[in-house]
């Protein structure tokens, strides 16, 4: 594991190997997602997607349980109390991640969506672009706690990652919505692309605040 500093803080190990792990996570999660939803686009529900359910509770469970250590840790210690409230509101936003992450592969498995077969590649490009918008996220995170003077030079990844998602699902929206499909199934679909495109949007969202919270530490 790769050496995790927060020099400018007054902490201890233990957090800082917690706040490693609960990232570890993360994206662990995050790269298990993908690589189930571009399965289960290719072969449907099976093994392999059950398998990445499985990979998915673990982290998320995993991330909770640091989560909530990490916050009684900073302020049981009385750690960090310039930046606590910043670091606690950035490890909420990373945590709902896996919350959406794990809510939506459980309602995958459930619903079992068929998507257009015209629209797989798409739907591929789609998910890639909203796991990296969250993937970029997680890096500037990590970044935020050794040089957050350096969290910008990720920011613009992850508002690039989201746009793209954003085109991609309204081109796979007009796509759905201009087949002969019920409009039911239709409405179906259409919940299931909303669920991968809000993780993009949240992923920019605590991108913006991530730089925020960074300027903050840099002055």
């Amino acid at each position: 594991m790769a050496e995790f500093k927060l020099s400018p803080f007054r902490t201890t190990r233990n957090v800082q190997a917690q706040i490693q792990e609960f990232l570890d996570a993360v994206s662990m999660a995050i790269l298990a997602y993908q690589e189930g939803m571009i399965a289960y686009l290719k072969d449907g529900w099976r093994e392999k997607t059950e398998e990445k359910l499985q990979q998915i509770s673990a982290y998320e469970s995993r991330g909770d349980g640091l989560r909530s250590r990490i916050g009684m840790t900073l302020y049981s210690e009385m750690l960090l109390p310039d930046t606590s409230a910043d670091i606690l509101g950035l490890l909420s936003d990373l945590d709902h991640f896996l919350d959406r992450i794990r809510s939506h592969f459980t309602l995958l498995e459930i619903e079992k969506p068929e998507f257009p077969t015209n629209t797989s590649e798409i739907m591929i490009d789609y998910v890639c672009h909203a796991c990296s918008a969250m993937e970029h996220t997680v890096a500037a995170s990590r970044i935020y706690f050794r040089d957050p003077k350096g969290v910008h030079d990720l920011i613009h990844k992850i508002h690039y990652h989201e746009d793209e998602t954003k085109k991609i699902g309204i081109r796979l929206l007009k796509n759905i919505f201009s087949g002969n499909d019920s409009l039911d199934r239709k409405y179906h679909l259409r919940d299931h692309l909303l669920r991968i495109g809000q993780m993009a949007e949240q992923a920019d969202e605590t991108g913006d605040a991530l730089a925020i919270y960074a300027v903050k530490r840099s002055v």
